[in-house]
């Protein structure tokens, strides 16, 4: 599955856990250990895949009230881009559709959230 929505957000040029990334941020600025967690992503993965993101500019860090705390805001040409991005993946989820079939997608959505909830309730909380 990962490979198939890899493919489709290639032609944009942005990975999928990029992607995530740029659909959690919004104008408002959010601090780094927040979207890790929000994305269950340690930081040096997270940080990985922001590099990326901040050098194209779709990403900024601005300042808080405490320096030592990374905030991070999505940038106009960072909307721009994401509404983009969100087009590709829309094209590509009705593109996982017609191959597997719509009920069949629906159903494995299903099973994965039930597979996630399983698993949270039993992993434990450092990680």
């Amino acid at each position: 599955m990962t490979s198939f929505y890899e493919h489709h957000l290639r032609s944009v040029g942005i990975t999928l856990p990029q992607y995530s990334l740029l659909m959690r941020l919004s104008d408002s600025p959010q601090p780094l250990t927040r979207l890790a967690e929000c994305l269950e992503m340690d930081r040096t993965t997270l940080t990985r895949n922001l590099r990326p993101l901040l050098e194209q500019g779709w990403v900024a860090e601005v300042s808080g009230q405490d320096a030592r705390r990374r905030l991070l805001v999505v940038t106009r040409a960072g909307a721009r881009f994401r509404a983009r991005a969100a087009k590709r993946w829309e094209r590509a989820q009705l593109a996982l559709e017609d191959q597997l079939g719509r009920d069949f997608v629906a159903g494995l959505n299903t099973r994965l959230e039930q597979a996630l909830r399983r698993l949270k309730a039993t992993a434990p909380k450092d990680g």
